[in-house]
């Protein structure tokens, strides 16, 4: 089969109607270039036999890896064939004109990454956004087009020689921060542009989402380890009561930066409470476990 322009890699975080919503609106694509869907999953999808008949067009891959969604996002970029890659997750539902967008924007601009804000999909329960709000406030439209220092790893773009010259750092995991940070070490721009706008739905019980949360914080300490040093880390965990009302009161600000979702926030304030204490406790951990 000829290479495609651009390859998009799906993460599957829950499978599902979540799953089928984002292939669907992948396969309404408005004049996109010529591509390929790559899904990478472990063992959440039900009748795995029958995702390739409904969705003919995409391409599942298996990792033994439950919920390593790095794990997971490096083996759909690793099969990736086309000049341009885009990481999505199966939370997000892209509209139309998303992956022409792209193809557009790489033509136009020389930087290795593009990326663009998530907006949330409404209606939705309080607990939802209480998640959409950690996780995403940052990535809240409208956002100034031009250089960024971070992008999201749900709505992300690359050149695929910039990714092969760094593919060391994210073969077997792709961290978005470390694959970004090697990006900029080697003198490459990180871009962000509002025309790659993407939506955002998932639905989560309060276990699940704290248990999340624990695991992500966790998954950050591990991260941040190697770069701590033993007194850097002996007052991190000092410091570590004050955490989960840093991360809510970052929350809070960025609404109030931003002028929106000013009202739902102050709503969903017990709910951003809970998931900054349990991702708080995560990095507490990781600290105490050390390497």
């Amino acid at each position: 089969m000829p290479a495609p322009t651009l390859s998009v890699v799906v993460v599957v975080l829950d499978g599902g109607e979540n799953l089928a919503r984002c292939l669907t609106a992948l396969g309404q694509q408005q004049n996109p270039p010529p591509m390929e869907i790559l899904v990478a999953h472990d063992h959440r999808l039900s009748e795995p036999d029958a995702w390739p008949h409904r969705f003919p067009g995409a391409q599942f891959i298996f990792t033994p890896h439950p919920r390593n969604y790095p794990a997971m996002r490096a083996a759909g970029v690793r099969a990736a064939r086309g000049a341009m890659v885009a990481a999505t997750e199966d939370q997000c539902i892209p509209p139309p004109q998303w992956c022409a967008n792209i193809a557009a924007e790489h033509s136009a601009r020389p930087a290795a990454a593009i990326g663009g804000p998530v907006e949330k999909r409404r209606p939705d329960s309080l607990l939802n956004w209480a998640i959409y709000l950690r996780e995403f406030g940052e990535y809240t439209p409208p956002l100034a087009e031009g250089t960024s220092a971070k992008l999201t790893d749900c709505n992300v773009s690359y050149k695929r020689a910039a990714l092969d010259a760094i593919s060391d750092i994210w073969r077997q995991e792709f961290h978005e921060p470390h694959v970004h940070g090697a990006l900029v070490a080697r003198g490459e721009r990180l871009w962000l542009s509002p025309a790659l706008m993407t939506e955002q739905q998932r639905s989560f019980t309060l276990g699940f989402a704290l248990r999340e949360r624990f695991h992500f914080g966790r998954l950050f300490g591990r991260l941040r380890l190697p770069s701590l040093g033993a007194a850097q880390r002996a007052l991190l965990l000092v410091a570590s009561p004050l955490l989960p009302l840093l991360l809510t009161a970052r929350v809070m600000a960025r609404a109030l930066r931003k002028g929106k979702y000013i009202g739902v926030t102050l709503l969903a304030l017990p709910y951003l409470l809970l998931f900054s204490a349990a991702w708080a406790t995560g990095e507490v951990v990781s600290y105490i476990e050390g390497d």
